[in-house]
């Protein structure tokens, strides 16, 4: 193993820390959980999808992903509607109380961000930016890690 990655590994952990659940000064999106956030921001980025659509972008199972859905649902930051294709398939649409709080969210966080960065030259930033898409782009073409089985999602045994 190239002796960078725990490194990386660390700087990972480490920003996530920072933008996850208890984000900034202790909270990170109001009523709505890290896991629930994400979700609405595929729903947000992604109008229409069905349940299992939203699951296969977050990575979780359907059963997961509904689980996640009832909850934004319960808090209204979303809705579902039958799709007008298939009355067979549910679609999840984001409602206006789920923009309002999307919008803040993310408009909180890139404040935040752009006072943590003000010191770095725009080439930096570039930089820092283009080496941050290839990394999500690579995790995100990457299978899967069973982090207990040690296997990759589709390579388990029996």
């Amino acid at each position: 193993m190239d002796k960078c990655i725990p490194d990386i590994y660390n700087s990972l952990q480490e920003i996530a820390w920072h933008f996850g659940s208890h984000g900034i000064n202790g909270e990170c999106c109001g009523d709505l959980s890290f896991v629930e956030f994400m979700a609405l921001k595929k729903v947000y980025e992604n109008a229409d999808n069905s349940i299992q659509e939203i699951g296969n972008m977050l990575n979780f199972t359907k059963s997961g992903a509904t689980r996640i859905i009832n909850r934004l649902e319960n808090k209204g930051y979303v809705a579902r509607e039958n799709s007008p294709i298939d009355g067979r398939v549910c679609c999840v649409s984001i409602t206006a109380k789920g923009i309002e709080a999307i919008s803040r969210i993310m408009e909180n966080y890139t404040i935040y961000l752009e006072d943590v960065l003000k010191e770095f030259e725009p080439q930096k930033l570039e930089q820092i930016r283009d080496t941050l898409e290839m990394l999500v782009n690579a995790v995100q073409q990457n299978k899967p890690f069973n982090l207990v089985t040690n296997t990759y999602k589709g390579d388990e045994c029996c």
